[in-house]
């Protein structure tokens, strides 16, 4: 059984961050579980374009506000507690913090992750 706690994981390899965002990888490819899953905050006043080419990814939001587009169409979608976006189609789409709070969200990613992976030029992650 893996019982991970996140107060462990804050300045180790699980601990990631980028312009914008902060991510505790609670579970990675090393566990064996086939999929990841992140505890993701996107701080206020971040506007992130990503596109996953090489995952697929479901977001469940657990605190603040904010915006996903959907880039290709202009769609957007609120995110507020209790909403969940999962690009399936890996589409581009930019995710906006609307106040001020940071936007907090409970991320899985399959295949999973390394635990260290930063977004790329395109918003992607590179395969794992």
């Amino acid at each position: 059984m893996i019982v991970t706690e996140k107060s462990d994981l804050i300045g180790t390899m699980r601990d990631a961050s980028g312009p914008g965002w902060n991510s505790l990888r609670l579970l990675v490819k090393s566990d064996g579980m086939g999929f990841s899953m992140t505890d993701t905050k996107v701080l206020p006043g971040a506007v992130l374009t990503l596109q996953y080419k090489n995952h697929i990814e479901a977001c469940y939001c657990v605190g603040g506000a904010g915006t996903v587009t959907e880039l290709e169409t202009g769609e957007k979608h609120p995110l507020t507690p209790g909403v969940l976006y999962a690009p399936n189609a890996h589409e581009r789409h930019e995710v906006r913090v609307d106040g001020p709070e940071p936007l907090h969200l409970i991320c899985v990613f399959s295949p999973a992750l390394q635990g260290d992976e930063v977004h790329g030029p395109d918003g992607s992650y590179a395969a794992s």
